[in-house]
Formats: structure tokens, C-alpha cells, sequence
């Protein structure tokens, strides 16, 4: 929602308060630099401490090298931010100064005294400051005390709350992941880290509200919830108009107990639909607050008309979990979206817009925004209105347990309601989750031995939130928990009730393993792999990046996390030791390990969908993301967009269970799934081929698939089942799709040394990279972030169309590398590249296993 500043004295006026501040170090422990003691350092806002050293000059890169461990004195320090404002009384108004977004314990000042503190990185803070401000100039001082130090000081007078961690980020109303995760670093942020401004009134609107619902006469029903701070009098008036800006419905009322609320009905509504759906028109929602004919406030929103619901409705396993959105059940291809950036202020909203862009073009459907982090802003959720993008969001909890105490619970209910009332306009918002993985960690993890019968945010997810939800939005279902079986009795990791968590594989096995479920949905799965070789390159401080490199160690958080990687390599590969084979073949069998979870749980009619664990990056790391911290694609990304393809055929085995014999009697199956609007009769070419790419056996089908649908068909013996198991492939060409399927482990196969061919050439800008086989070649791969030195550009300004293409002999493929800002690439490009940089750029999976 945009709030607007009106031109009339009358009106609401807004003095931005952001820009240059001062910065000064106000205490903290020892080992602060001399440098930063006595300075007085210049400090954007929004912006954060760290952000303003490192401008300054006074602290290292965080991400690169040990810079982590060389600014933890940051977060343990207390700070003091101060600027001059140059200030004016209105007659008859009020002004209040008003903080989006303070991180996190901090006393507000005004010309030396003490207006108001804050305790809650999340909240809008808001107090009066007329009898603290003077004509003229002015002073505002924000000072910061540490938050470490306020969790530890909570923890001792509490008792310790179990956490994964080592860390008391469940003792502060703070994002978890500041205190580091297993993808991200330990930077305990404080600062002015969103807007802050002075307001001047004689009426505001706090918020509004509008609630969609569609009813069965094909009408829609619009109720704006208008709040407001007025005068006696005061009246709402409220106007919808349609896509096109022609006025749909209007409505005025009076206000009763600080809140208007107008129903407008609109006939034969234009629907919000999730892409590939449907489109995405919004109406205009403008709200006005007047007083004797003066407009003192006005607020306007884009909202879209759709419903949503959940469908738990029983199968045979248990129940389904779908989303449904106007009456049409909606297959999830989804991402895990976690802080694009420790340090908030550098994700910008178009690198935000950006990574939703690459979310959409890699097919997904939903962002699920993680518990660990912070409410998503205004343009996150514009960006999802407009492309279609449907947004699961966490409450900010995240696999610990939690005080219940008066003071959190105060504030956890004005979290929700600020959050649930900002938010409410937007359609692409569609499932309010309680917290990760707190359920499942007191059921699973112990707790019980460390807090015994003390409460742990139980009455958070089944009687604070609800109750904020029912006051304030019903309009959209809400799930307690992720992973979440119907009742807090039900075990949360069964797979036949609600929302699955898949780790198993991961932790404990191949990826094969994936298929020992059939879930009713899956939030989270995921594998490991490390980002791009020149992001990680340039933190490394000039070691190679591979498991002897004590910097790749590192900015590799997962628990275990190395030999998790190497034991995934084992099935697949002779483990490279270090290098580009180590890097090639960890990012390969990461791409290949989603892949093929995303493909089999696609293939369960019962599945309602995938959320896969992570879009994004907030630093350079080995991390589960399909999209590093630079922004460059990796093989995951191209993996998962052919696996999340609306319109996707892929080969499975019969039953579920890794131990089913795909050479046995059931065999094999093509699936065909199609989660359009219309029917899918693909031309399918489906080949048994020799380790010479030789033709065995084919079988071509003209299946049809309907809408929203999942059509299975055996593979017959005399094309699925093989004669060498360790050396044949199957082969399947739907429209302009291939899915492949290997009968043996990748390491027990016995194919012949890869043969190809190279050439390049530059045509409409672009570079044009052909590899023709000469032998099979699967999983091909260029690597357009490694020619950026040979092509004069930065590696993140380049991007490859396409990886992971698998080639039959005398088959050529183009790859082509374009730059990302859409200027076109010389002429000169082709030449430009060296052949032994060619080698390190196009690489193929064969490569590793012969």
C-alpha cells in the first residue's frame, strides 16, 4: 500500500529523515580498532552499522576471507546515530516521528530527551515528539545497545532456550539468521535499517485493510478496513477502480472506534490468477480521510480479486494439502526465500526484483518467505502481484524454542498485527505460516530434556497468531507450524498429513532416496553445491576452492557439511580432490540430486507441491541456492527449471522405494505431468541407446495429458528393460524437452572417453558456444561467469541460456552467452577466449566418470 503526502496545510505531510547521519562508537569491548573509537563516521540511512564502516573504510570485507571473524566486535558494541532537523509547528497539528525499522534496542532522542525505545527489529515504531522539538533546528540521537548482549542478558534470566545453534537469537525479537545459520555468516546488525521520517497532522490513516471475498453468484466483495487517527467527524471515503482506471465501486462511512469499514461489490470480476493460470489485473483501491471538506490523509493500494483456500480433504494415505486458488487447485513449484543479504540495506529492491525474475523464469510459481528473517516489504510483494508469484509467508520463528513471557508476547502480537495489516492488499500472499520447524524440533530434538514443562511457542501458533489472523484477515488459510501434520499431537515429519520437511536424503544418503516418500506436499528439500567459481574466487584470498582450502571450509555452514558433500559424490563419481573437478562435480550432482526429488514428488498425483530449499544467497557459500549471492545462475537453477516446467515428462520408476528394480518386471514409466489450463498431447520419442549412442530399441507415443492433470505409461520391456545395464541409457524426446534415465550408478558405468567438438562465433550480439558430440555427453555445461576476464565484463554480467544439456553423438547444441545489462558482446568476443580457458569453460559430466 502507498501511502500519499497530501499538498493542503490541512493534510499529512511527511519529512524524510533519511540520508547522511552521523555514526559514533558508544562503548563495547576490547579489541575495538583505535580507528573507530574516537570517529565520527558518515552513516546512510536506511543503513546499518556495518554498512557504514565498511564505507568508511574501517572494517574489512565480511564475506571475503576471515572478515567474518574480524567484525564481531561490531555486534557487541553500542552505537549512536545523530542528525540536525530543521523543524516547523502547524497550527492545530501533531507531530510524531515515526521508525519503520529499528535493529533492534534502541533509545530515540530528541534534542536530549528520551522519547521512546525500541525492542523489536520488526516493528513500526511511532511516538509524539511536538513538546520535544523546537522551531528550527533539532537533534535526534538513536542509540543502539548490543542485541548479543540483550539476548545473553535475556537468556541468564530466563534459562537457555534450545536452538540448533550456539547462539541466544530466540531470547530477542531480532532476525535468527543475524546470529548465523548453516548458509550464512554471524553478523549481529544494529542500525537505522528502514525508513524513518517525522509526520505532521490533524488526521492520518494508520492502515488499510482490504479483504477480498469472491461469492458464488460470480460478485466480488471488497471490504476495506480503514484505521485512522481523526478528529471527531472525520469521514472515509473509498473508491475501487478497475484495471483499465474506470471506477468499479465506491463508498463513504463514518468512523466508529478508529476504524471505517466500506464493502464495494464488483459484477463479473477480472480474477488474480498465479501464473500460468490466468493473468494478474489489479484494481486501484483509493482511500480518503476527510474532515468539513478537507482531505487530511489518503492512502491507495493495488489489490487483486481472488480467493484462496486450503484443500485437507482425506486421501488414502491420510490427506491432501493443496492450495486452491479461485476454486482450482494449484500444483506448487516453489523456492525457500531467506534474506537476500545479511546486511538488509544492500538488498536493494531491484536485486530483490531481480531474484524474483530468475524465481519466474526458472518456472516457479511460489516464494516461501522462512521464519529466520524479516516481514518481506512492499516491493517484494508488488514484484510477486505483478508476475504472478504466489508468496508463502513464515511468522518470524525459526527452529527454536520461544519465551512466552508477558513482555515477548506483547510484542509478537504487535509483530503479527503490523505485518498481517500492511500486507492484507496484496493478492499474491496466499498461506500465513506460524514458524519453521518448532514443532518439529520439540518433538524431535530433545527439548524436553532442557526446558522441561516451561512454555515454547506453542502459544504463538495455536492462540496468538489465529486470534491476530480471525480479528484481522480471514481471507487467507494459515498453517501453525512447516513441517505441520493437522494437530500438534500428530508427528510432524509424516508424510501423510500437511507439509513435509525432506532432509533425509541430505543428511543420511543418496538422493535416490527421495523416492522412499510420497508426501502430501514438501516445503523444504534440498542438496548442497557451491556458488559460481569466480564468487568464490574472489573470497578465497587465492586458494582453489575444494575441501583442502581452509577458506572454502569456511563459507561451507551445513552441519557436516563437507563430508555430506563428498559421501553425495561417492554413488556418482571418483571424488575429485580439489579444483575445477571438485567444483564441476559437487554443483553437477547438486542440480542432479533436486532434480530428481522435484521430479519424482511431481510424479505423485498426491503431492500438492514443492518448495525447494533456497532461491537465494546471502553471501559467498556452498549453500543449497539455485542463485548465488552474485546473482549468477547455478546448474541447480537450469536443473530445477526443466524439473519445475508446467508442462513436464519424466521417466520413474514404477513404486515408490529406492529398492524397486527399474530392470524388473514393473519397470519403468513416463510420466507426463501438466499443470496447465489446457489439454497436452506431446510427440514422445522413446529410445533404449548403446554406450555408442546406437540405437536398440524405440517406441513412439502421441499420449494426451488434460489439464491439470498426472498421466502415467509404462515403458514396455522391450524398450525399458536393458541388456547392459551398466552401459545402455534410455532416452526420452517430448516436444522439445529429453529426460534420460541410467540403470546403474554413474560410477559402475562403463562408457567410453568423451568425444566433441567446440565453436564459437558471435552473431546478434550474443556468443554463440556449439558443442557437437561425438560421442554421448551428458549433462553439458558452459560457464559464462569464467569468461568474463577474456570478455572484459564482471562474472555476474554475463548469463548462459542453457546447462545440463545431455548430447547423442552428432548431436550440436548452441549455448548461448549474452550479457545481462542487454548491451551486445564485439564482435572480437569469439577470438577472445584462449583454448585452454575454452576447457575450463564447457564441460561435460562424462569428463568426471571416464
Amino acid at each position: 500500500m502507498t501511502l500519499t503526502t497530501q499538498a493542503s496545510t490541512a493534510g499529512l505531510t511527511r519529512h524524510d529523515l533519511g540520508g547522511a547521519w552521523e555514526l559514533t562508537w558508544s562503548g563495547g569491548p576490547a579489541g575495538v580498532p583505535d580507528a573507530v573509537r574516537d570517529a565520527v563516521v558518515p552513516a546512510q540511512v536506511p543503513g546499518e552499522v556495518h554498512t557504514a564502516l565498511l564505507a568508511a573504510g574501517l572494517i574489512a570485507d565480511p564475506d571475503a576471507g576471515w572478515g567474518e571473524e574480524g567484525q564481531l566486535w561490531v555486534g557487541r558494541s553500542r552505537w549512536t546515530y545523530r542528525r540536525h532537523v530543521h523543524w516547523s509547528p502547524a497550527p492545530g497539528a501533531r507531530t510524531d516521528l515515526v521508525c519503520d525499522g529499528l535493529d533492534t534496542f534502541a533509545e530515540v532522542y530528541v534534542n536530549g530527551r528520551l522519547v521512546g525505545t525500541g525492542r523489536d527489529q520488526h516493528l513500526v515504531y511511532r511516538w509524539k515528539v511536538d513538546d520535544a522539538l523546537r522551531p528550527g533546528g533539532n537533534v535526534i540521537e538513536v542509540r543502539f545497545a548490543s542485541a548479543w548482549d540483550a539476548a545473553h542478558e535475556h537468556e541468564r534470566a530466563h534459562g537457555p532456550l534450545p536452538s540448533p545453534y550456539d547462539e541466544p537469537y530466540a531470547h530477542v525479537r531480532k532476525a535468527a539468521a543475524n546470529f548465523g545459520w548453516d548458509w550464512g555468516p554471524h553478523f549481529v546488525t544494529a542500525g537505522i535499517w528502514r525508513d524513518i521520517r517525522l509526520e505532521t497532522y490533524t488526521g492520518r490513516i494508520e492502515h488499510v485493510r482490504p479483504l477480498v471475498r469472491l461469492d458464488t453468484h460470480g460478485t466480488a466483495r471488497v471490504t476495506a478496513h480503514v484505521r485512522v487517527d481523526a478528529p471527531p467527524g472525520a469521514r472515509v471515503r473509498a473508491e475501487l477502480l478497475d484495471p483499465a482506471g474506470v471506477p468499479a465501486a465506491g463508498g463513504t462511512s463514518l468512523i466508529e472506534d478508529g476504524e471505517a469499514a466500506i464493502t464495494l461489490l464488483v459484477a463479473e470480476p477480472q480474477l488474480w490468477w498465479p501464473v500460468g493460470l490466468g493473468g494478474q489485473p489489479r484494481y486501484g483501491l483509493q482511500v480518503e480521510l476527510e474532515h468539513d471538506g478537507t482531505v487530511l490523509d489518503a492512502a491507495s493500494a493495488s489489490i487483486g480479486l481472488r480467493s484462496v483456500e486450503l484443500d485437507e480433504s482425506p486421501d488414502a494415505l491420510g490427506t491432501r494439502w493443496a492450495i486452491v486458488v479461485n476454486g482450482r487447485p494449484v500444483r506448487v513449484r516453489g523456492y525457500n526465500w531467506i534474506p537476500d543479504d545479511t546486511l538488509s540495506s544492500r538488498a536493494t529492491p531491484e536485486r530483490v526484483a531481480a531474484r524474483i525474475d530468475q524465481a519466474l523464469a526458472g518456472n516457479a510459481n511460489l516464494l516461501r518467505v522462512w521464519g529466520g528473517g524479516h516481514f518481506v516489504t512492499e516491493a517484494f510483494l508488488d514484484a510477486c502481484d505483478e508476475r504472478g508469484i504466489m508468496v508463502w509467508h513464515d511468522f518470524l520463528f525459526a527452529c527454536a524454542a520461544y519465551c512466552e513471557d508477558e513482555e515477548m508476547t506483547a510484542l509478537v502480537t504487535a509483530e503479527a498485527e503490523q505485518a498481517v495489516a500492511r500486507m492484507s492488499a496484496h493478492p499474491s500472499l496466499v498461506l500465513w505460516c506460524g514458524g519453521n520447524e518448532t514443532v518439529l524440533g520439540r518433538r524431535h530434538w530433545g527439548w524436553t530434556d532442557q526446558i522441561g514443562e516451561r512454555a515454547w511457542g506453542a502459544g504463538f501458533y495455536l492462540d496468538v497468531l489465529p486470534k491476530v489472523l480471525a480479528r484481522l484477515d480471514p481471507t487467507r488459510p494459515y498453517v501453525p507450524n512447516s513441517p505441520w501434520s493437522g494437530s500438534i499431537e500428530r508427528d510432524p515429519v509424516a508424510d501423510t498429513h500437511g507439509p513435509s520437511h525432506l532432509w533425509d536424503a541430505w543428511n543420511e544418503a543418496d538422493y535416490v532416496h527421495y523416492r522412499d516418500h510420497d508426501p502430501s506436499f514438501v516445503a523444504e528439500m534440498g542438496w548442497c553445491g557451491p556458488a559460481a567459481w569466480t564468487t568464490l574466487q574472489r573470497v578465497l584470498d587465492g586458494e582453489t576452492p575444494g575441501p583442502a582450502s581452509p577458506l572454502t571450509r569456511h563459507h561451507l555452514r551445513a552441519i557436516d557439511g563437507m563430508h555430506k558433500l563428498t559421501r553425495g559424490l561417492q554413488p556418482h563419481v571418483p571424488t575429485p580432490a580439489d579444483g575445477p573437478d571438485w567444483h564441476f562435480a559437487t554443483q553437477v550432482v547438486q542440480a542432479r540430486a533436486v532434480a530428481a526429488g522435484v521430479e519424482w514428488l511431481r510424479s505423485r498425483e498426491r503431492c500438492g507441491g514443492v518448495v525447494v530449499w533456497q532461491l537465494n544467497d546471502c553471501w559467498p557459500a556452498i549453500s543449497w541456492s539455485a542463485v548465488d549471492v552474485a546473482g549468477i545462475e547455478k546448474p541447480l537453477w537450469h536443473a530445477l527449471r526443466r524439473a519445475f516446467a508446467p508442462r513436464l515428462a519424466t521417466i520413474q520408476p514404477a513404486a515408490p522405494g529406492p529398492t524397486h528394480d527399474p530392470t524388473g518386471p514393473d519397470g519403468l514409466v513416463l510420466v507426463l505431468v501438466n499443470d496447465g489450463v489446457t489439454a497436452w498431447r506431446p510427440d514422445v520419442l522413446v529410445r533404449r541407446v548403446g554406450p555408442d549412442g546406437r540405437e536398440l530399441a524405440r517406441a513412439r507415443l502421441r499420449p494426451e495429458c488434460p489439464p491439470g492433470a498426472v498421466t502415467r505409461l509404462a515403458v514396455g520391456p522391450q524398450v525399458g528393460r536393458p541388456e547392459d545395464p551398466a552401459a545402455e541409457l534410455l532416452v526420452v524426446d517430448a516436444d522439445r524437452s529429453r529426460a534420460t534415465w541410467v540403470y546403474r550408478p554413474d560410477r559402475d558405468r562403463t562408457p567410453p572417453p568423451p568425444q566433441r567438438r567446440v565453436d564459437l562465433a558471435v552473431l546478434d550480439g550474443r556468443l554463440h558456444v556449439g558443442v557437437t558430440a561425438a560421442t554421448i555427453l551428458r549433462d553439458v555445461c558452459v560457464f559464462a561467469d569464467r569468461l568474463a576476464a577474456a570478455l572484459g565484463t564482471a562474472p555476474a554480467g554475463l548469463v548462459v541460456d542453457d546447462a545440463l544439456v545431455t548430447l547423442l553423438p552428432g548431436e550440436r547444441h548452441v549455448f548461448h552467452v549474452a550479457r545481462r545489462d542487454g548491451r551486445p558482446l564485439p564482435p572480437t568476443a569469439a577470438t577472445a577466449i584462449p583454448s585452454p580457458l575454452l576447457g575450463e569453460v564447457v564441460r561435460s559430466f562424462d569428463e568426471l566418470t571416464t
